[in-house]
């Protein structure tokens, strides 16, 4: 083969391909020093030839971001010949971390012998970058709380994450074997060609729909698609949002402020009778008092009070309901309260309902009214015998609970930390869920008109409301019904002196006592019986005229019986006036229900009493006499 004619000019041309090589490539000799670099080397790191050429290798591009024993293997392996694949964060000139994959080479003499080393590296900052944007972007499609999904044009389904694979029963790879209709039971293609040609104008489309699960449930969910090109063809980026936890949370706030609604509504209704009541009842036992030995008359007088105490227990059961008894609250082992109920219980749902009680193992304390709980079991019981006319069991349980932050968002009205359970369990005919949205709602009822006043459920509800807790219940048609009443738990009580009973004869006394009642049936009926029993009344129409007869009066007024609730101004505040200038005047107030004036804190709150209407003229007497002879707990602390 001839070796005549021109040759080819290699050594220019390589020169021109290192030095336009998009690629950074240097030389160093065998010590590491730099002794060439081409122009892509400055563009990367932002060096000139004469800063770098002369200069050690680690000390110009160094960054300090990876081990030194890095390095040292890196250089062990040229130094024995190798060729080594470089992935390497670099330092530039103005301090950023250059991200580079290459290779460091050794180069060899004509006689073989190491002369240098050449390193050829490509700048993936940017590369890099993107892919870890990429992966955080998947992490977070994959990980997000809510459903996503891409939509081809046509219905297919080419993606979604592992948060609508699981809300569906599918995998994602069956998910993408699948048409958007397969997953929403209201798509029509004209719905969907809606949507898609607004999304087309507006960017991104909201909308609700529903989505069906492999086991053929339905539930509600909130869809926003996004529309975008991907490979010349248009598709949809939707985030589907499970709307069943809000729709429960908006139902249980509809359903509350109903109860809410129905609860004032009850409560205005029995305050307004309770004050018709103690004239009906308390006029029939002056009545009785002067009625004599005339048995036909006073017959007749006994019955029309003992229909007025009957009315009075539906009023007492209407504010139960909406919250507004007065209770005694006092810290009880809920056990024992429970063991004292067993035997009434068991007389009540006969003998082809069993019943079983189950107690906590240690004693489970609460803040609440004991005779209102053992009403509370008693209607809970009754109901349910009611639901087995056959026979069945009931089960009665007290345990202690923990309500948690998840719990108590899930059931509006549960307070978080620790609880005190009591359950009521029966095996009767269940209820369907539209009685279940009415069950607690007064006089809604599914028994017979004279089997039932539908008050039941609602003074269970009113005791557990009004003593801080929040009750539950599940049922199903057939399969029973179980009620879960949760109360705050305590601690244990403290040692209380026991109140002394005082006989209705005893119960009189020569004091000053000034009575405020806008109802005139009301005020003639106390003052007559407070005369009656020796004490020296003060009757004022109104907060004014009680005002204008204090300050009139020359000597002590050992008490102020005052209603609540009164125009103008109210009872409590009407106090604090007064115990501003008598100071050893006791506070007895006549309401029939519990007002939130009564319990604002101030200087009269030590010594306040409560009188329940509808009142006798007895019930009047002792508990004034109370009233009376009740120690100042403020004073008592600064004594």
């Amino acid at each position: 083969m001839s070796s005549g004619g021109p040759r080819f000019p290699w050594q220019a041309y390589l020169e021109q391909a290192v030095s336009t090589s998009g690629e950074v490539i240097f030389f160093t000799d065998t010590d590491g020093v730099i002794q060439y670099v081409n122009p892509q080397f400055t563009r990367v790191y932002g060096y000139s030839a004469d800063e770098v050429v002369g200069k050690f290798t680690p000390r110009i591009l160094k960054s300090g971001v990876l081990p030194a024993e890095h390095y040292a293997e890196l250089w062990r392996r040229l130094v024995a010949g190798e060729a080594v694949a470089v992935d390497a964060i670099n330092r530039a000139k103005d301090g950023r971390h250059v991200h580079i994959e290459g290779s460091a080479n050794p180069v060899f003499d004509e006689q073989g012998a190491l002369a240098g080393y050449f390193a050829v590296q490509l700048d993936v900052t940017k590369r890099r970058a993107l892919d870890a944007e990429r992966r955080l972007a998947q992490f977070a499609v994959n990980h997000a709380p809510d459903g996503i999904l891409w939509v081809h044009r046509d219905g297919r389904i080419l993606f979604a994450n592992d948060a609508l694979a699981q809300s569906l029963g599918y995998t994602r790879e069956e998910l993408c074997t699948m048409r958007v209709p397969d997953v929403d039971p209201d798509f029509t293609p004209q719905r969907y060609a809606e949507h898609f040609h607004a999304g087309l104008r507006h960017r991104a489309v909201s909308f609700e729909s529903r989505h069906r699960r492999r086991d053929g449930t339905v539930f509600p969910v909130d869809i926003t698609v996004s529309y975008l090109e991907i490979d010349g063809e248009l598709c949809g980026c939707a985030i589907v949002r499970d709307l069943t936890e809000r729709r429960q949370l908006e139902e249980q706030f509809r359903q509350a402020q109903k109860m809410e609604a129905i609860g004032r509504l009850a409560g205005g209704i029995a305050h307004d009778f309770n004050n018709v009541l103690t004239a009906v009842v308390g006029f029939s036992e002056l009545v009785l008092e002067r009625v004599g030995d005339d048995r036909d008359l006073r017959s007749d007088v006994e019955e029309i009070r003992r229909a007025g105490e009957r009315a009075g227990q539906l009023t007492k059961r209407l504010l139960t309901f909406s919250r507004q008894q007065i209770l005694a609250p006092s810290v009880v082992d809920l056990n024992e309260v429970v063991r004292d109920a067993e035997r009434l219980l068991g007389r009540v749902i006969g003998e082809d309902v069993e019943l079983t009680v189950t107690t906590g193992a240690s004693p489970q304390w609460a803040n609440v009214d004991a005779g209102q709980i053992e009403q509370l079991l008693m209607n809970l019981v009754v109901n349910a015998r009611d639901a087995m006319p056959k026979g069945g069991r009931i089960a009665i349980a007290i345990a202690g609970a923990e309500v948690d932050a998840d719990f108590a968002r899930r059931h509006p009205g549960a307070v978080v930390g620790p609880s005190v359970t009591l359950t009521v369990t029966d095996t009767g005919s269940g209820m369907t869920p539209d009685v279940l949205e009415h069950v607690f709602e007064p006089f809604f009822t599914t028994k017979p008109l004279e089997k039932g006043t539908g008050l039941g459920l609602s003074t269970v509800y009113g005791i557990v409301k009004q003593s801080g807790g929040y009750i539950q219940i599940e049922s199903a048609p057939s399969l029973g019904t179980t009620v879960s009443c949760y109360f705050p738990r305590t601690g244990p009580p403290e040692a209380l002196a026991q109140r002394q009973a005082l006989s209705p004869g005893a119960a009189t006394g020569a004091e000053t006592i000034l009575l405020v009642e806008d109802e005139e049936v009301i005020r003639n009926l106390a003052r007559r019986a407070l005369e009656r029993r020796g004490y020296h009344v003060l009757a004022a129409r109104d907060v004014a005229d009680a005002e204008v007869l204090a300050a009139r009066h020359d000597g002590p007024i050992h008490l102020l019986l005052s209603d609540i609730v009164m125009p103008e101004l109210n009872g409590p505040d009407l106090a604090q006036r007064l115990v501003q200038l008598r100071p050893d005047m006791k506070v007895l107030y006549a309401s029939g229900f519990g007002h939130h004036l009564a319990m604002s804190p101030g200087s009269v709150s030590a010594r306040v009493t409560f009188l329940t209407k509808p009142f006798t003229p007895e019930t009047l007497a002792v508990s004034v006499r109370h009233a009376l002879d009740r120690r100042d707990r403020a004073a008592d602390r600064q004594a």
